[in-house]
């Protein structure tokens, strides 16, 4: 019999989330909001960078990351071996007893992923037979989610937005899509 291939796919990431109001307000210009909220989000970004429990929060992050991402990838590798069983439906004496915390408020309506300068990381100069013009960035994400990347690389930004097909209609992506692409040029064009 042969031996499942090992998964070798897994990653950890810190992250932290920066906190927007979702409102217009009215008293400003799209311009002016667009720009102070970009300044809140770098602030909120410094200050979750700089703060002296980022690594310690980064390192149980990815243990726990580590060990969610080696429980997918086993489950990847028995489904592509055709032995994985799911898990069978907890019944309700078996449930747990604990209370379950009241639901949040509201839900992020979208993460986001600034990855930087990769021009700093992608030494282009040390390639000089290989012309390096895109990247592809990629997530495993939770259901009715949506990830959107900004980075910069070749002298560019770019941004690449992800998102559950299932939990959300096209036509919503497709506007939010067109949105932010209309923002970006109007802003930063």
């Amino acid at each position: 019999m042969a031996k499942s291939p090992a998964s070798y796919w897994f990653l950890a990431v810190g992250y932290f989330n920066v906190v927007l109001p979702t409102f217009m307000p009215r008293t400003t210009s799209e311009a002016q909001t667009f720009w102070h909220r970009a300044r809140i989000s770098k602030d909120q970004s410094a200050r979750a960078a700089k703060n002296s429990m980022a690594i310690y929060r980064t390192h149980e992050m990815a243990r726990k990351r580590g060990a969610q991402a080696r429980a997918w990838g086993k489950e990847d590798d028995q489904k592509a071996n055709g032995t994985w069983v799911p898990t069978p439906p907890v019944s309700s004496e078996e449930a747990p007893t604990t209370p379950v915390p009241p639901k949040t408020p509201s839900n992020a309506l979208i993460g986001l992923s600034l990855l930087g300068n990769l021009d700093g990381i992608y030494k282009h100069q040390d390639f000089k037979s290989i012309k390096m013009h895109t990247l592809t960035t990629g997530s495993r994400q939770r259901n009715g989610a949506m990830l959107l990347f900004g980075y910069t690389f070749v002298g560019k930004l770019w941004l690449s937005l992800g998102y559950d097909e299932e939990g959300f209609e096209k036509e919503t992506v497709g506007k939010f899509w067109n949105g932010l692409q209309a923002a970006v040029g109007e802003f930063l064009g």
